[in-house]
């Protein structure tokens, strides 16, 4: 993966640079590094970035696949207030921000968007 292929999937799984480093646990510096091609990228550090971005991808076409089978007019997508809720309710999210699941959310309603669906978000 390029460095850039790198940050642009960081940045579209809404993960800070201090967000990330917390997550898999290395320094700001070395991660800036790899972002910026200095340091060539470690497969595992790649890998726990794809890991995340494909249970959000897949969080995403869960949720799009349970509520389209019971859509009517519009959807309502809920936002947990805090991080506890949303851990009970989706214990993978564990060690992420809750922005993470802020892009599953975000995924959703852009789908049903595409089908012109109206969207709300609400919190739960």
């Amino acid at each position: 993966m390029h460095p850039a292929e790198f940050k642009t999937l960081r940045e579209a799984l809404g993960l800070s640079i201090s967000t990330l480093v917390k997550v898999i646990d290395v320094d700001e510096r070395t991660l800036r590094k790899w972002e910026s091609g200095k340091k060539k990228l470690p497969q595992g550090v790649i890998d726990s970035l794809v890991a995340v971005d494909t249970l959000v991808n897949n969080s995403a076409d869960q949720l799009f696949s349970r509520l389209q089978a019971t859509a009517q007019d519009s959807v309502v997508l809920h936002r947990f207030i805090d991080e506890e809720d949303l851990l009970t309710a989706h214990p993978e999210f564990e060690g992420l921000p809750m922005s993470t699941y802020g892009v599953v959310l975000s995924r959703v309603k852009q789908r049903f968007s595409d089908l012109g669906m109206p969207v709300s978000i609400e919190y739960t």
